[in-house]
């Protein structure tokens, strides 16, 4: 076998094969170029790439599957046929330990598929990846405080329904706290056009909120009525004196159904002192 520089592969045919569903795809460069071109004593050319792919996936769902597309750009089958090496076991692994920040690689699967052009048919190299999303970071930033936020807002229901100022407060509170933490939480995910089930789940919460609000409202107006149901119409009594001669709008006085304990000690203590001011010394 004879191993030869990346340069030389240049010089020698290909199918011009490449991702047809990525996103971007390049060749790593650091130092050089990371290209393994070999020639077999039977004419057989193996070239390794060693490449950057980002393909199309869904977010943020728990279980991510990637498809891989591999096919030549300009050759169909009857020029060029892709199979997967049939002389390995496991056509596709992973070399080594591979720590992603966001997931866990749980399973690779391949196969071939032939897809058919206007131009005849094409031979391609699906590869599949499914990883497993590392939930801690979205638990810690969004659903542990997503529930206490809830739970406050459950407090309003305890404090009765005359404490109507201080409900409306840590509501209004609670629901703007939910809305800084979705804008927080957005600004750290990735921009799609599909609703995500983080979206999903902070409008729930959302609509939890303002659900307490709105019982907040209905209470509120039920206990105004009863309010009007419960005050007792105000008694007036006209007073008829025939010697004072006192204006219409003074021809009605009220009574006062209520005293406080100072108000009555007052009304009975009053008139002695005034009584006791008026006696003389030869009375006392």
């Amino acid at each position: 076998n004879l191993s030869l520089s990346y340069q030389v592969l240049d010089r020698l045919w290909s199918p011009n094969s490449n991702f047809v569903n990525s996103k971007t795809a390049s060749i790593l460069e650091s130092p050089f170029p990371n290209v393994f071109l070999m020639l077999y004593p039977n004419g057989t050319v193996w070239v390794n790439y060693r490449v950057r792919v980002k393909g199309p996936s869904n977010f943020p769902m728990d279980i991510q599957t990637c498809n891989l597309i591999y096919e030549s750009f300009n050759y169909n089958n009857q020029e060029v046929r892709m199979r997967w090496n049939p002389e390995s076991e496991q056509a596709a692994q992973v070399t080594g330990h591979i720590l992603l920040p966001d997931y866990n690689l749980i399973g690779i699967r391949y196969f071939v598929k032939v897809m058919p052009y206007p131009a005849g048919m094409w031979d391609e190299l699906h590869l599949q990846l499914t990883f497993e999303r590392r939930t801690v970071w979205y638990f810690m930033q969004a659903y542990l405080p997503t529930y206490f936020t809830i739970f406050v807002s459950w407090v309003s229901f305890a404090l009765g329904p005359r404490a109507i100022p201080a409900r409306t407060m840590l509501l209004v509170n609670t629901l703007l706290a939910i809305i800084f933490q979705f804008g927080n939480i957005m600004r750290n995910l990735p921009r799609v056009s599909y609703i995500k089930a983080i979206d999903v789940w902070m409008l729930a919460a959302m609509t939890f909120i303002f659900s307490s609000m709105i019982e907040l409202a209905i209470v509120g107006y039920k206990v105004k009525d009863l309010d009007v149901q419960r005050k007792k119409p105000i008694i007036c009594k006209k007073v008829f004196d025939d010697n004072n001669s006192s204006p219409k709008n003074h021809l009605c006085s009220y009574e006062k159904r209520f005293m406080f304990p100072v108000e009555r000690c007052e009304l009975k203590w009053k008139p002695s002192i005034f009584s006791f001011s008026r006696w003389t010394a030869d009375e006392i």
